[in-house]
């Protein structure tokens, strides 16, 4: 394998787990917009900064593992239908970036490392070539059925 893919290949598994990560902040950050604004609409005037931070709190420890899984099979499945030199051991690795970067910034956030983190790490994995291993599948599927049916 040459130079050229092997970095191409590299930055399509850091850019994928970076995005998963990346995505799950944005996901999040909705319904905590939408409950500022609501508290906002209802004291009509400045929220309670105290009530935004504990409804944050609150939700997103429940909330990012799920995104974050989502977000992983999502992604992957985008990233190996995109390319078709992609294998289901690059969404493997694009789902341990992501798990590695999630446990970093849950520490960055003040968390303490916990089996949990492990485990997230693991299904990240496990979700990453599942999700690169459909979307293999499907890539292969398309191109037999383009032989098979050619346009005219």
């Amino acid at each position: 394998m040459d130079r050229p893919l092997r970095r191409n290949r590299a930055l399509r598994i850091v850019g994928g787990g970076t995005a998963v990560i990346a995505g799950s902040f944005l996901v999040l950050f909705v319904p905590v917009i939408v409950y500022a604004v609501g508290l906002a609409f209802g004291a009509r005037g400045v929220p309670d900064q105290r009530a935004i931070n504990t409804f944050a709190a609150m939700l997103s420890p429940a909330l990012m593992p799920w995104v974050e899984r989502a977000l992983t099979v999502a992604v992957t499945l985008w990233a190996v239908r995109r390319d078709s030199d992609a294998r289901p051991v690059d969404g493997l690795f694009t789902g341990l970036v992501a798990g590695v970067l999630g446990v970093g910034v849950t520490l960055a956030f003040g968390a303490v490392l916990a089996i949990g983190s492990a485990i997230n790490v693991v299904i990240l994995a496990a979700l990453g070539w599942v999700g690169a291993f459909v979307g293999q599948k499907a890539w292969t599927n398309r191109l037999l059925e383009a032989n098979r049916h050619p346009r005219a």
